[in-house]
């Protein structure tokens, strides 16, 4: 299982286990329900960005490194 934190900036964090998912698109869907934002995670110009913090401490978009 590969556990992750998932923060919304001003709100508590929740634990997600990746391995649920097969792609970006499916994890997109779920932070979105899980944080009361469906459909607006898809659309850039909703003003919410998903990013990530990688291994060396750089923060990238969703979906700039490969799913795998």
């Amino acid at each position: 299982m590969d556990t992750i934190q998932v923060y919304k900036t001003g709100c508590v964090g929740r634990s997600l286990d990746i391995t649920r998912f097969e792609n970006y698109e499916e994890l997109r869907s779920e932070l979105g329900k899980l944080f009361g934002l469906e459909g607006q995670l898809e659309d850039a110009k909703s003003g919410w960005q998903l990013i990530f913090v990688d291994k060396e401490n750089d923060w990238l978009l969703l979906g700039d490194d490969p799913w795998e």
